[in-house]
């Protein structure tokens, strides 16, 4: 039996470099033979320390891709919300610092003379009242009437820092600014009956607050910074219960999710309700034209706001929306953009205003990008961009990046971010990886595309980071700059192919061809126009670096518009033939074009019932027999059968064209069972033809050894081979295969390739 053959490639092409025989390509059966490989890198070509990535097979690439992407991209959830980490709260609780503190430069303050300037102000009743009206209490927080009841429910954050106010007169409540701390603030306050409210100034120092102390009110203290150079110490809150006693009032101290309060009682972390529970504590005093509360809350287009955790402020935004649909003044419509309206405002803050410095607008870009990547992996090529901006912004002052600036965590929460562990899947097995995502999903994606269209000044840079991404070592890195990409893409589309895609193709480096074959991809995911014209075009011109993107564009999202991309593979096969030559002459690109078309025929076979409802699975491989006649799309057909052996992606690492045939009804007629006839066939012409049926009873190996402990493999393989064995030819051939297989160092032939042999007629005597 003969091997493919491999011949030297055609003239304008790069001459490729001698290659090997076809070896085992990661992610396929270890007994199966791919078959015909491409030839090695071009000549030319830049060296690359790591594997080169378009030697991979395509359904690698392609898997790939979808292992690395972002999860809105492809329709994946959040993994996981909120601050606890593998069910450990990292952070401050409790009075103890077991997260981060910031440790840099002394705040020195000298003042001349005395202090006239008054240090609080009053908090009208009125506004608190109307705070009330629409705060969300725990359970058993309010009669029927509306008013506070006398229960709290134990374990709740309201309950245990009203305990708190009760006994000490004085609590401190930490908390993001967005989680309506505040306002759970001066709720305890009215809740331990105050009836007067006084605000204080949060840049007095702490041994100055209890000069400031009123008879009979309730003191709030907001946004109160705590540092590790200004500390709320015991003595400082023993000093203050004292004096709050002596004039019969009360203090909440407001501070960030991660204080040093050293000694004393410690501060309580303050949860908001759930969202459902603050929309409906904000819609249930509105005019809602007789709808139920329940009602509204039920529409899809609310239940995707409340999907994931929000700012308390834009939960009570929502909640007008909300009435003003309900009484017919805004569509269904105008619910369903309130989430991208609800980022877009939140990203213009960040980028629009002073308080971010230089630094952090480069960690929110970088996030953006590694959304849902390893929070170290962000952290660090956030200040790669970040020296790049400072190129743009002073172009004379070297980028100073701070070593131990902010925490991890006050970082991530600044970007209204979570952390969560997750297991990420490596070449050297499962790794536990602490990531970060937005808590908003719609964050990145509209963070990308209002720097990108907002802020041209920032494009060099972010173009020059993107491209360094594009060339890493690390495939998640490589796979983030290209789904960027894919964004600006999707917001820009002439700018990012001139900038970005473009000259990715023509680059020597092939990392950052398959980066512009994923960005196109990823485009076309995000609904950007005009992704399978700009494949249609490269594919058939006589660049052959813009055809091979098209190609490898293909095999990555092909199946979204399969018919379309098989098409236009033959199309190139075809002008392949007319350019001259024969197959010989054109083993790489043939073997690339039947490589995506394999990919492109099992991603389409993946969706259970494609072949009873007479989905692509079952119309496009019936159309690959035809082909078979004669010429350049022959070999094509047939090496695009040879590659479809070796994905083992199906149920239970079952390859997925044998689980394909498994699962296709057999049942004269139907769609299925023509599927089946057309791969029977396709299979009888590989095994019968002498360049390609050494790959193909290597393959066949290969699906034996891997249903000897998969019964559902086992059983396809029982329906197929009788299929295959038409002629006495066929039967000695299959039962000679059966009968020699070996596994391991057993002598013997496995079990199961015995029963197999059980399904072939024997063959005739000699």
């Amino acid at each position: 039996m003969n091997a493919p053959y491999e011949a030297p490639a055609a003239a304008d092409e790069p001459t490729p470099a001698a290659s090997a025989p076809p070896g085992h390509q990661p992610g396929h059966d270890p007994g199966a033979d791919p078959g015909p490989g491409p030839a090695g890198p071009e000549s030319g070509a830049a060296t690359d320390s790591g594997p080169d990535p378009e030697s991979e097979h395509a359904w690698d690439s392609r898997r790939d891709l979808y292992r690395h992407s972002p999860g809105i991209m492809l329709g994946r959830s959040a993994q996981l919300g909120g601050s606890l980490v593998g069910g450990d709260q990292h952070g401050v609780s409790g009075g103890q610092v077991t997260g981060d503190v910031i440790l840099g430069g002394s705040k020195v303050e000298y003042r001349l003379g005395g202090d006239d300037e008054e240090r609080s102000g009053e908090i009208p009743a009125a506004e608190v009242e109307a705070l009330a009206r629409n705060f969300a209490f725990p359970s058993g927080g309010e009669d029927d009437d509306g008013a506070l009841g006398d229960t709290w429910e134990p374990g709740s954050p309201f309950g245990l820092a009203l305990a708190r106010l009760k006994t000490h007169r004085v609590a401190v409540l930490s908390g993001p600014a967005t989680t309506g701390r505040r306002a759970a603030a001066l709720m305890l306050l009215r809740a331990v009956g105050s009836t007067a409210y006084r605000a204080l100034d949060p840049a007095l120092a702490p041994g100055r607050l209890a000069g400031e102390v009123r008879d009979g009110c309730g003191h709030l203290i907001d946004d109160f910074p705590t540092s590790a150079e200004q500390p709320l110490r015991e003595h400082h809150l023993r000093a203050l219960s004292e004096k709050l006693g002596a004039a019969g009032s009360h203090l909440v101290v407001v501070v960030g999710p991660h204080p040093v309060v050293h000694g004393g009682a410690g501060h309580i972390p303050w949860r908001p309700p759930e969202p459902a529970a603050l929309l409906r504590s904000h819609l249930r005093h509105k005019d809602l034209a007789g709808h139920s509360i329940g009602t509204l809350l039920a529409l899809p287009e609310v239940q995707a706001v409340l999907g994931h955790r929000r700012p308390v402020a834009d939960l009570a935004a929502f909640a007008d929306r909300i009435a003003a649909h309900a009484q017919g003044l805004l569509p269904l419509a105008g619910l369903a953009a309130y989430g991208h309206y609800a980022a877009e405002r939140q990203v213009r803050a960040w980028f629009d205003g002073t308080e971010q410095t230089l630094h952090d607008k480069a960690f929110l870009i970088a996030l953006a990008t590694f959304n849902e990547a390893p929070y170290p992996l962000t952290a660090e090529l956030s200040d790669v961009l970040f020296g790049l901006l400072q190129r743009i912004e002073n172009p004379g002052e070297p980028a100073r990046i701070p070593v131990f600036g902010s925490s991890s965590a006050q970082r991530v929460e600044h970007a209204q971010a979570d952390r969560y562990l997750e297991t990420e899947e490596t070449e050297w097995g499962p790794v536990l990886q602490t990531k970060v995502q937005f808590r908003d999903p719609l964050t990145a994606i509209t963070l990308l595309r209002e720097v990108w269209t907002g802020h041209p000044s920032a494009r060099p840079a972010l173009v020059t980071w993107l491209r360094r991404l594009a060339d890493d070592p690390r495939p998640v890195v490589r796979t983030r700059a290209a789904s960027t990409a894919a964004v600006l893409a999707h917001a820009d589309l002439p700018s990012a192919m001139a900038l970005l895609i473009r000259p990715w193709v023509f680059e020597a480096r092939l990392r950052a061809r398959l980066a512009a074959a994923n960005a196109l991809a990823l485009a076309h995911h995000l609904g950007t126009p005009h992704v399978p014209r700009i494949l249609r075009e490269w594919c058939t011109t006589n660049d052959h670096r813009l055809r091979r993107a098209a190609v490898r564009t293909y095999a990555l999202v092909g199946d979204a518009f399969a018919a379309e991309a098989v098409e236009a593979l033959l199309a190139a096969v075809r002008a392949m033939e007319a350019r001259g030559g024969p197959v010989r002459t054109w083993p790489a690109e043939l073997d690339e074009l039947a490589q995506s078309a394999a990919a492109v025929l099992l991603a389409a076979g993946q969706n259970a019932g494609a072949w009873e409802a007479g989905g692509a699975a079952a119309e496009l491989w019936p159309a690959l027999v035809p082909l078979t006649s004669g010429g350049l799309a022959r070999d094509f057909a047939l090496r695009t059968v040879i590659h479809a052996c070796g994905p083992v992606d199906g149920a239970g690492g079952r390859p997925l064209l044998l689980d394909l045939f498994g699962r296709a009804e057999a049942t004269a007629g139907t769609p299925g069972a023509l599927l089946r006839q057309s791969l029977a066939a396709l299979w009888r012409m590989v095994l019968n033809d002498p360049l390609y049926s050494a790959s193909g009873l290597a393959a066949l190996r290969g699906w034996v050894r891997a249903a000897g402990s998969d019964p559902d493999a086992e059983r396809a393989l029982t329906e197929l081979l009788p299929l295959l064995a038409v002629s006495v030819e066929d039967t000695k051939r299959l039962v000679y295969l059966l009968e020699n297989l070996r596994g391991g160092a057993d002598p013997a032939p496995p079990a199961v390739a015995l029963r197999l042999r059980g399904a072939l007629s024997p063959p005739p005597a000699p």
